[in-house]
């Protein structure tokens, strides 16, 4: 299957939390293939998809960094004026939300990271691969 594991972290709105993350993240050799840092007033979620899920997740684990493994999809989409709405509206049709998305950083075409409900995950993908839409293997 074409899932992705994605680490969601949570921080506090403060100076250095983000620097905090990478650093350990450097330390331990592994590489960051797409992040995205979204904050509120208190705190922030910074959604990182890196080469080793599980070795990340155990470092940040030990030093008392909080997070979740999601699993996420990444498909790669054409560059054209409309591509990336033809994805959503064949979700959308086919009653499958899509609770956030974001670009992979790491792509050479357009490509992007989706979110959808769990229960509804392995469905996407094979609607979306029946409907010729390149879910990436990995990133």
């Amino acid at each position: 299957m074409s899932k992705i594991q994605q680490l969601s972290i949570f921080l506090e709105n403060k100076p250095g939390q983000l620097t905090d993350v990478t650093q350990l993240l450097a330390k331990n050799n592994l590489s960051i293939h797409s992040i995205n840092l979204v904050d509120s007033k208190e705190f922030g979620i910074l959604r990182v998809i890196v080469d080793d899920p599980q070795k990340a997740k155990e470092v940040l684990d030990e030093a008392g960094i909080s997070l979740k493994i999601i699993d996420v999809f990444a498909v790669s989409i054409d560059d054209h004026v409309g591509s990336f709405n033809d994805v959503v509206t064949l979700l959308t049709q086919n009653n499958i939300d899509i609770q956030y998305t974001y670009i992979l950083n790491n792509s050479k075409n357009g490509a992007f990271v989706f979110k959808v409900d769990p229960a509804l995950l392995n469905k996407t993908i094979e609607l979306l691969n029946t409907n010729g839409i390149e879910v990436l293997q990995k990133v």
